[in-house]
């Protein structure tokens, strides 16, 4: 956000993802971890930079108040601040691979997955309180599949209870992983 760019404001905001993804017990299980953060300089009295809860939105036009950070079993944009940290543990493991169609249906199911999961997040200005992390878990059922037999598809149900403040039990559909 720059004031020359016709903005209000004047913020610049610096993020930071890293992901790891670990195969284990065998070749078709996987452990997948990502650990997020960012921070904002300029406009001290702007406090809502970032927001936490529900899935990312992914917005590239919009930084203020970017949801940046994933935290199921939570309202969407719940908690905002000027800074944020996420973490996330995910234990994906095949449930069957009957690598069919049926008929010539033009859809293909590849795999049915399941997940389980943990998050920790927040977002706050001022100093960071490990107490004030905000945690859930839960479990989805995904499916890989083809449509056309050639274009992949990934769509997944999840189920996630927040712990703290605010937490409820949330059901989430969406295409894709969650990251």
């Amino acid at each position: 956000e720059a004031e020359a760019l016709g903005s209000d404001l004047s913020l610049d905001k610096v993020t930071l993802d890293a992901r790891l993804y670990q195969r284990v017990f065998g070749e078709r299980d996987a452990v997948a971890l990502r650990v997020g953060g960012g921070t904002t300089f300029g406009e001290e009295q702007f406090e809502r930079s970032f927001a936490v809860g529900g899935f990312p939105d992914g917005s590239l036009f919009d930084v203020v108040r970017t949801n940046n950070a994933l935290l199921r079993g939570y309202p969407d944009d719940a908690f905002t601040g000027r800074r944020f940290a996420t973490f996330n543990a995910e234990y994906r493991f095949p449930l069957v691979s009957p690598q069919r169609g049926w008929r010539s249906f033009p859809l293909f199911l590849r795999h049915l997955r399941g997940t389980v999961f943990f998050d920790a997040a927040n977002a706050w200005t001022g100093d960071f309180r490990a107490e004030e992390l905000k945690t859930a878990a839960g479990a989805s059922l995904g499916l890989d599949s083809a449509i056309g037999f050639a274009l992949p598809l990934s769509a997944e149900l999840s189920v996630a209870r927040g712990f703290d403040d605010e937490g409820d039990t949330k059901v989430y559909f969406r295409f894709g992983l969650a990251f």
